[in-house]
């Protein structure tokens, strides 16, 4: 190993283990980095596997000293998140539910739906598991209260009312004479049925049907009636509890490869959501505690943290790990093990959904089991040597030849891998010749990787039938390359082969995870294709020979371009073909006409 234990300081910090490459397979914590790093070289008879197996890859060790104990924690878990080490527990699904924000502290405040909760003074309710529903209930809230949508600074007097007011949806704060308290009484009756309390919005709802039912309006009635029974059923999907505390209920359950978190959410005493979650890297030798306090310390630095966290077991470093939620959220936080009581309940329920989670997982294969099936099958569909573990897909975009784009996607273990995508602006061919146009991306491709020393693919895969692959095909051979080479045809999803006769198509039915594979790369070499084109036509509108002639604005500039595709087109067009766009006169279509001959 390269490091020299001697130098490691009696302070609190982080500490990162490299293996041989120089990548960081672990990350760690310590009060006195000294004390704590020693313990890995001690007599293995005290260590776990896991930790053995580590010790075996360490190179290389780095540390960073933090003021306390408390950084260290909060940079621990940071730096998990940042480099995702093989040996730390670590959080798998770390994706953020809305809230609901409303942003008291304006003068004209807004409600909307956040993924981030900020220490901004805003009142935050969520997280809302079910982002549909309270969609659902934000535009019923701002139907009735007729709140403002718009982000835009808020000058009474000073600009005009947009759509929203004229169709009833907005009160409009932007115009004169709307009177600041009434606006922020409608908002506050939001809140309250935000936190639970429905009977002011009934009420409103009730008295506009009852309006519109007096003057024969049922049609709106019955829609207004339909917004009632929402609101009824939204209270009734609430779970009650007896607490008015906001809280969070954590439980886990575990097998040998990970372990399932339950988090159930309770806010203004209501059960409004729940989550699963997922630790990786964690390994029987360890306990579920510790992984459990591993939760804690990577899920609450980027979600809001209640006043009261109840947890299955007793967390190792609980105090720590108070005082930094604490020090985080601002005021006092309790973590804490129920013993009896309707809190227990909670947790004894929340573990039965993680349970359930767990047997889910064990069911549904892996992300990468599904990829390799997929890749194995087909090895045999296309008696290859190998799986194919690097496929490379390409597909050209163009419209009537102009603005040609061909895209190249990348595929390892069977996933893309975006940062190697790459798109190719068509150079040698003129017009539509989509044949010509694959046989030079494909040259331009594999001719470069062969002058760099580059990976060739197992596979390449050709968006098209048979003649784009046999453009392909002649790229190859100008290359002196054999590489497997297939089409996929879109029509009836066929695979399009280079050899000759009745092998030349294979056809999969649908449910075969390598036609599952290929329909994916396909796709995903048309979707960027199509990306790359729209991107390069979007420049190509927004700068042009046609910029510098005067009378020729953005508008008659994108006429000409749609109309005749391509500066081209138009330098070899008269001046009655020109003249014949509405918004082009005899006199300007000349003036474009010599501009562009000259």
């Amino acid at each position: 190993m390269k490091f020299d234990l001697k130098t490691l300081p009696a302070l609190p910090g982080v500490y990162l283990m490299k293996d041989s490459s120089g990548d960081v397979i672990y990350v760690g914590k310590a009060k006195s980095l000294d004390k704590r790093v020693r313990q890995y070289f001690q007599s293995k008879k005290n260590l776990s596997p896991k930790t053995i197996t580590l010790v075996k890859h360490i190179d290389d060790i780095e540390y960073i000293i933090t003021d306390s104990e408390i950084d260290a924690l909060v940079f621990e878990a940071n730096l998990i998140k940042k480099y995702k080490p093989r040996y730390n527990v670590r959080l798998k699904d770390d994706k953020r539910y809305p809230y609901v924000k409303v942003t008291v502290s304006s003068a004209y405040p807004r409600i909307f739906l956040t993924r981030r909760r900020l220490m901004d003074g805003a009142l935050y309710f969520g997280p809302y598991t079910n982002v549909k529903a309270i969609r659902t209930t934000l535009d019923l809230i701002s139907r009735v209260y007729m709140l403002r949508q718009c982000k835009k600074r808020i000058e009474p007097g000073k600009s005009r009312p947009c759509l929203n007011y004229h169709i009833k949806r907005c009160v409009a704060p932007c115009r004169e004479g709307l009177d600041k308290e009434e606006y922020r009484r409608r908002v506050m009756e939001a809140v309250r049925f935000l936190k639970g309390d429905t009977s002011g919005l009934l009420k409103e709802l009730e008295k506009k049907m009852e309006s519109m039912a007096k003057v024969q309006d049922y049609e709106s009635a019955a829609e207004v009636r339909d917004q009632i029974e929402s609101v009824k059923y939204l209270s009734e999907q609430q779970i009650a509890t007896s607490g008015t505390d906001d809280r969070d209920i954590l439980a886990a359950v575990a097998d040998e490869k990970s372990i399932y978190i339950q988090v159930f959410y309770v806010r203004h005493g209501s059960m409004v959501g729940k989550a699963d979650f997922t630790l990786l890297g964690a390994e029987a030798s360890e306990s579920i505690e510790e992984s459990m306090a591993q939760f804690v310390k990577q899920y609450y630095q980027d979600s809001p943290i209640p006043p009261e966290i109840l947890v299955q077991y007793d967390l190792p470093e609980n105090e720590l790990i108070v005082r930094w939620l604490c020090q985080r959220s601002g005021r006092d936080v309790h973590v804490h093990v129920p013993l009896r009581g309707e809190k227990k309940k909670l947790i004894e329920m929340a573990a039965r959904n993680a349970e359930m989670a767990r047997r889910l997982a064990q069911l549904k294969p892996s992300p990468s089991e599904s990829a390799m099936e997929a890749l194995e099958d087909l090895q045999k569909v296309l008696s290859l040597k190998s799986p194919p573990m690097h496929i490379e897909g390409f597909d050209i975009s163009n419209i009537s030849g102009t603005n040609a784009v061909g895209s190249m996607v990348y595929f390892e273990n069977g996933r893309p891998e975006n940062n190697k995508y790459r798109q190719h602006n068509i150079k040698t061919v003129k017009g539509i010749d989509d044949f010509a146009m694959m046989a030079e991306v494909v040259g331009r491709r594999y001719s470069r990787l062969l002058k760099n020393n580059e990976d060739l693919p197992d596979l390449i895969l050709i968006d098209g039938g048979p003649g784009q692959v046999g453009a392909a095909k002649s790229s190859l051979d100008a290359l002196c390359l054999d590489i497997p080479l297939i089409g996929l045809a879109k029509r009836f999803e066929h695979i399009i082969t280079t050899k000759k006769g009745p092998d030349e198509v294979i056809i999969l039915p649908h449910s075969s995870p390598a036609l599952k594979l290929l329909m994916h790369i396909r796709d995903e070499a048309h979707r960027f294709a199509v990306t790359s084109h729209r991107r390069r036509r979007s420049a190509s509108l927004t700068h042009s020979e046609l910029d510098s002639i005067p009378g020729v604005g953005s508008f008659r500039k994108r006429l000409l371009l749609e109309n005749f595709e391509s500066i081209e087109k138009i330098r070899s067009s008269s001046v009655e073909e020109l003249s014949a766009l509405d918004g082009i006169s005899q006199k300007l279509a000349k003036r474009i006409l010599e501009h562009l001959i000259k």
